[in-house]
């Protein structure tokens, strides 16, 4: 089984979660073979920390960046990512591995993940899920039920997967990682996440920078809307989590408002080819008639 993995995390202003990041690696079953940590201009104690466990364990090397030419924080995190592979790309390894600053994870997750890609070579990007931490909350985050698209905090691309797709690509209001899913499967890769393999994320998923939860619903809206979403999917995406996703109803209606308001204030364009939404959109009505199958097969 191929285990020889690089880990890059991108870190701005992390000093209250970071440590709970890299203790849970340092333990992980199987290390990678080097661990490049970003800090992205932190004005916190987040660069004290990393310097810390770097003198301690030789694989953790940093990099501390000029926060500039910020376009929005979403697509600076993506250049930030793409910046640190750029300075990991002619070591040898099998797999890249994504990590934010934010999550923890279990002592085998990473030896889990490469099982499951050792069992498929056809598998391009795997990972497992999170749970979000609110104070001593423990909350669910609403995933894709059929478990193909993996969550850019803790994705973990086969190398020549990542290299195939060229890499993320910069997205204002993000959505990078479900790019990368998509481009992997237009490609001839599979993309599926684990929820077996679970990750804690210390705040609401899409509430960093202090981000209000409505804010972060619409922008995952705008996130549809920028991915090339039919209508009918994102209209049946936030039914579906009406009473699944919190705030209960209310998170709903902001992410479908995202998602509306890009034919009002964006024209119609979207940022990525118009090949990705034609495949994006097929993909989808596929799965819808799929579902709907599957409902009249039991209430028949």
């Amino acid at each position: 089984m191929k285990t020889n993995y690089v880990l890059i995390t991108p870190a701005y202003n992390e000093e209250e979660h970071i440590e709970k990041m890299i203790k849970s690696v340092i333990v992980q079953t199987i290390l990678p073979e080097k661990w490049l940590i970003l800090n992205d201009g932190s004005t916190d104690k987040t660069d004290e920390i990393i310097k810390q466990y770097k003198s301690q364990y030789d694989f953790i090397t940093s990099l501390r960046l000029k926060r500039e030419d910020i376009f929005s924080y979403y697509s600076r995190r993506t250049h930030v990512v793409l910046l640190g592979y750029e300075k990991i790309r002619n070591l040898e390894f099998d797999f890249l591995g994504i990590l934010d600053a934010d999550i923890s994870l279990e002592p085998k997750y990473y030896e889990n993940i490469f099982t499951e890609f050792d069992q498929n070579p056809k598998l391009g990007i795997a990972g497992g899920t999170y749970v979000n931490k609110v104070g001593k909350h423990i909350r669910k985050v609403i995933k894709d039920p059929d478990h193909i698209s993996t969550p850019g905090g803790l994705q973990v691309f086969r190398r020549e997967c990542y290299e195939d797709i060229g890499g993320y690509f910069i997205l204002r209001y993000g959505g990078d990682d479900s790019l990368a899913n998509i481009m992997a499967r237009m490609n001839g890769w599979e993309t599926r996440y684990f929820p077996q393999y679970q990750a804690i994320h210390y705040r609401p998923t899409g509430t960093s920078r202090g981000t209000n939860i409505f804010i972060a619903k619409w922008r995952d809206g705008r996130i549809d809307y920028t991915l090339g979403t039919h209508p009918m999917f994102a209209l049946g995406k936030s039914l579906r989590r009406i009473f699944l996703e919190r705030p209960f109803v209310l998170a709903s209606i902001a992410r479908l408002a995202g998602f509306l308001s890009g034919y009002y204030l964006l024209g119609n364009k979207r940022e990525v080819p118009d090949e990705v939404i034609s495949y994006v959109q097929k993909e989808q009505m596929r799965r819808l008639l799929s579902w709907r199958g599957k409902k009249w097969q039991k209430s028949n």
